[in-house]
């Protein structure tokens, strides 16, 4: 028979993971009702992430062995490195691309489980530490719905949601000596840095705080324990983790991939700028004080609540946890200050951290520190109340907390991957192949040739053979020289750079010209015969393959 205390601890988990996703379905309105109609944010890198879930899910199904060579930028290789990966990502993506076929339904999905992940993160790292029920619930809603977090749902790249769960296995872990608990640290350590390099980097600093304030506390470094603890089954589930740094390295020797220092603090109006109108309302009464008019670089204010929260957890006699994380708090914070006071440019060198581009990025670990301080705030001053009492409070302050950050819009536009009649032919033809997809932008601003350039990417998903065109964190040696000979497409100079790199197809989208210039385009294609010869043709579209030896 199942004890009564299991079946209450059941039950209470259901609840609390029913909340979540109900909420989330809430807060992410209206992604949560149309996720095939709307895509997260604007611009090339939105479009970015869905092609990466996309290849992701696809490559994890067909050749996980190959999934770093992604079809971009050919013939280069490793090309899924010249930014995140986000595999981990991609492969809670697989069951909705299964059923969709669908890789912005998929993206956007992956979207709304990640915040509710937060949540249960939240709240399972709450109850490691001791909280309470109410407590952890609402440590888990502050992470999840947070603005400095929560609007950052178009970086998909960002993503942290096993963070929280990765810390509260090593606490038990530190508090229990069991192996299991290492390796279920260790396993979401993987998932993390398969899911966001980001990610992962944050988590090797909040991890290393954590055992940092053990070992000032007196506990015993024991390293020979610890290694044997780690085991043969630690070491292969950080063996994913381990290998997505050799593409990595790779990329960095062939083509110079490198993340620079773009960025050393962010504008002292950051510190109080949320999106949330109940928060925008909340400033419009404040002084008119020069620094908070000043353009906010990010918005990193957590709500008035969380911070009173957590102001609360404050006491003479700290615990150790309450020590840990409002260090985490400090130093996440002090990463983002601009100089004089910046540490960022003097540590950001070392391994790991150099992943981090934008400081500002920090903050996701510092939210997730201040929800567990808030979640001490709230057990400190209701420690002594009847259960129902602690109940009701906690539901009020949950209300509050979703009333501040409730009214956030979130930025979705409609979109919709315009794969054409003549990419799907192309998924009939003998592979592999490869193409270059015309016309490109001639216009001089990068967002444009960007655009252009992820709009290429989506259409290669309808074949998944590499593609001449990319978008990512980096572009290979030679990519804008090359870009700039084949906008003159079909000319001999632009005709060669493509046969000298093997492109078997051209693919040529009337659709894209103007009308007028149509049947000019065409003639000038058809004077080229020798060397481009009409394979396939659908309404607008044309698939012209290159013949290496003219005729």
């Amino acid at each position: 028979m199942v004890p009564k205390w299991r079946v209450m601890s059941r039950m209470r988990l259901a609840i609390v993971v029913g909340l979540y996703a109900v909420l989330t379905l809430i807060m992410m309105y209206p992604v949560s009702v149309n996720p095939s109609g709307l895509k997260l944010g604007g611009g090339a890198d939105p479009s970015l992430y869905v092609w990466t879930i996309g290849w992701g899910a696809h490559a994890l199904t067909h050749a996980p062995w190959a999934a770093f060579d992604a079809n971009i930028f050919f013939p280069f290789k490793h090309t899924l490195a010249f930014s995140e990966n986000a595999l981990g990502s991609a492969a809670l993506a697989i069951p909705v691309m299964w059923l969709t076929g669908d890789p912005l339904t998929s993206t956007n999905v992956v979207a709304i489980v990640a915040v509710m992940l937060c949540g249960l993160g939240g709240y399972f790292l709450g109850r490691t530490l001791g909280l309470s029920p109410a407590a952890a619930f609402i440590t888990g809603l502050i992470f999840a719905f947070a603005p400095p977090r929560f609007a950052r749902l178009a970086q998909i790249h960002l993503a942290v949601h096993w963070v929280p769960f990765c810390l509260g296995f090593l606490h038990r872990y530190l508090n229990d000596g069991r192996p299991r608990h290492l390796h279920a640290a260790l396993t979401l350590f993987s998932l993390q840095a398969l899911t966001s390099g980001h990610g992962a980097a944050l988590l090797i600093l909040g991890l290393a705080l954590v055992i940092g304030f053990r070992l000032v506390w007196g506990m015993p470094l024991a390293v020979v324990t610890r290694l044997r603890d780690v085991g043969l089954t630690g070491l292969v589930v950080l063996l994913p983790a381990a290998l997505t740094f050799i593409p990595y390295w790779l990329a960095r020797r062939d083509v110079g991939l490198a993340r620079v220092l773009d960025d050393v603090g962010v504008t002292w109006s950051s510190y109080l700028s949320s999106p949330s109108h109940v928060h925008k309302w909340l400033v419009s009464n404040l002084p008119d004080w020069t620094w908070l008019r000043q353009e906010p670089d990010a918005f990193l204010f957590p709500g008035v609540v969380p911070v009173i929260l957590a102001a609360l957890a404050l006491s003479r006699f700290m615990s150790r946890e309450r020590w840990t994380y409002l260090a985490m708090i400090v130093v996440t914070a002090w990463m983002t200050i601009g100089p004089p006071f910046s540490i960022w440019r003097w540590i950001y060198w070392l391994p790991g951290l150099n992943f981090i581009r934008v400081p500002s990025r920090f903050t996701l670990l510092g939210i997730l520190a201040l929800a567990v301080l808030a979640g001490f705030g709230f057990d400190r001053v209701s420690k002594s109340w009847p259960q129902m009492r602690r109940r009701l409070a906690a539901g009020g302050i949950a209300t509050l907390l979703l009333i501040e950050c409730g009214f956030m819009p979130i930025d979705a536009r409609p979109f919709k991957i315009d794969s054409t009649a003549i990419d799907h032919w192309l998924n009939t033809q003998p592979k592999p192949f490869s193409v270059a997809e015309f016309p490109l932008s001639e216009s001089r601003a990068d967002s444009r040739r960007a655009d252009m350039a992820t709009n290429f990417m989506l259409h290669s998903l309808a074949h998944h053979q590499p593609t001449v065109f990319g978008y990512s964190g980096v572009e290979p040696p030679g990519y804008q020289d090359m870009y700039n000979d084949l906008i003159r497409f079909p000319s001999d100079q632009s005709i060669t750079r493509l046969t000298n790199i093997g492109v078997t197809y051209a693919l040529v989208h009337l659709e894209y010209y103007a009308p007028e210039f149509r049947a000019e385009y065409e003639a000038r294609l058809a004077s080229f015969g020798e060397r481009l010869r009409l394979v396939h043709q659908d309404g607008l579209g044309r698939v012209y393959r290159l013949q290496t030896q003219p005729r």
